[in-house]
């Protein structure tokens, strides 16, 4: 008993000294804690710096520029030469490209503009009529040929080849009328209309008539007619009138003949001799197209007109004439009347006619008829001539009829070498056509004519 009690009071005396032991432990901390300097204190961590956003107003951007503008920087546009005029009409396409994006909001500008009359030029100066960066405007060659074998500006005539897709327009208002086609729509179809009806320029009205013809096929014949017989009635003084001016009687017969409109034939008969004593080529051409058989007589009386004194415009005529021997008593009488004029190179009134079955050479070779009775007429009257003495006794027509009548009924064409011997015919036959500097048959002259 007495042992129990003593490990109990020896337990009891060691806890209680092992509390007073503790209890003064962390007295001694606390207070080592409130003597402690500030400085040495242990510092919480800091929260990590905030980055600070500066916000910045983003820039406009540039006003879109307006269809007025564009138009004024086109009037402005320098068209210099050499590697300036590249860069000059570079511009120009842009700005009609920058133009066509604008759309429909673009056309009342543009119908503003061609009320102003003012337009910008872009066909090279030294360049040939109609001709646009080595590019006729019509869509031919610069150089080629139109109806006929006659070269020069009346190639102009043919709207069929008319292109206006072009890279660069022949002038600024051409190149709006392009631009309104490439927009589209009815109010750029109203805007090409109201010019149709305003313009005095033929080369617009021909670009005209064929672009609103693809717009709207029929819808504006009448108009287009109309405006062409208009301005060749009564052509208006143009200022400083280019190239494309100087083609304006050939395009508005274009546009005619475009459209076969045979309402100007008693116009343009009347029309053939000008006043100033020169044949009317453009008349001539759509006379000859339009209403062949029906201005025959025309012809001839132009070609009788004493008016009508230049070599080159008779014999043109007289081509047109000849080409309906043994159809037409006046063509067959002009025929007759040429081969017995002392005036006329024998050589010329051999060719005259081997070409009545398609023989000659160069620009005096004619075609062989393809209708009989023609055919048959022309062996008659051949076979009429050769029984007058003039011809049969003649060392030239005594062979030369005689081949051409048995061309016609064989169709084997007549060439020089079978009427002037062997050798180069080219070269044996060219000296007639030279004698007064031209093709005598084709629009030159002979027995000391000169060109026109």
């Amino acid at each position: 008993m007495r042992t129990i009690f003593a490990i109990i009071l020896a337990l009891g005396v060691g806890f209680a000294a092992a509390y007073v032991l503790v209890s003064q432990q962390k007295n001694a901390e606390l207070e080592k804690l409130k003597t402690q300097p500030p400085e040495t204190a242990v510092a919480a961590p800091s929260p990590a710096p905030v980055e600070k956003v500066v916000m910045v107003a983003a820039p406009a951007a540039p006003a879109e520029e307006s269809a007025q503008d564009i138009l004024n920087d086109l009037l402005n546009v320098k068209v210099g030469v050499g590697r300036e005029r590249n860069a000059g009409l570079r511009l120009v396409v842009f700005k009609l490209e920058t133009l066509v994006q604008r759309g429909n909001p673009a056309v009342p500008a543009i119908r503003e503009f061609f009320g102003r009359n003012l337009d910008v030029g872009y066909t090279q100066p030294d360049a040939a009529p109609g001709v646009n960066n080595q590019t006729d405007a019509s869509g031919g060659n610069p150089r080629g040929m139109n109806r006929g074998g006659r070269s020069g500006a009346r190639r102009a005539r043919n709207l069929e080849t008319l292109q206006a897709d072009w890279v660069v327009p022949p002038s600024l208002r051409l190149g709006l009328v392009g631009a309104l086609r490439a927009i589209g729509g009815s109010e750029s179809e109203a805007a090409l209309a109201e010019l149709l009806s305003t313009t005095g320029r033929g080369v617009e009205v021909a670009y005209l008539a064929v672009i609103l013809e693809e717009i709207a096929p029929g819808k504006y014949r009448e108009a287009a007619v109309g405006a062409a017989k208009d301005l060749l009635m009564n052509p208006p003084a143009i200022d400083s009138p280019d190239r494309l001016d100087d083609l304006a009687k050939s395009y508005l017969y274009g546009v005619l003949e475009y459209f076969k409109d045979t309402s100007f034939v008693i116009n343009a008969q009347q029309m053939l001799v000008g006043r100033d004593g020169r044949l009317d080529q453009d008349a001539m051409d759509y006379l000859a197209t339009v209403s062949p058989d029906q201005s025959i007589s025309a012809f001839y009386n132009a070609y009788e007109n004493p008016a009508l004194t230049n070599q080159f415009d008779r014999q043109r005529l007289s081509r047109e004439v000849l080409n309906y021997v043994g159809q037409n008593s006046q063509a067959n009488a002009l025929f007759t009347e040429m081969l017995n004029d002392p005036a006329v190179d024998s050589r010329v009134k051999a060719f005259t006619v081997m070409q009545l079955a398609g023989g000659g050479f160069g620009p005096a070779d004619g075609e062989a008829p393809a209708d009989p009775q023609v055919t048959s007429s022309r062996v008659q009257l051949l076979t009429t001539l050769l029984a007058q003495p003039q011809f049969a006794n003649d060392p030239t027509f005594s062979k030369v009829i005689p081949a051409t009548i048995t061309a016609l009924q064989t169709g084997q064409a007549v060439t020089p070498p079978d009427i002037f011997g062997g050798g180069n015919p080219g070269r044996r036959q060219r000296q007639p056509f030279n004698n007064g500097g031209g093709d005598p048959v084709n629009g030159g002259g002979f027995n000391g004519a000169t060109g026109p």
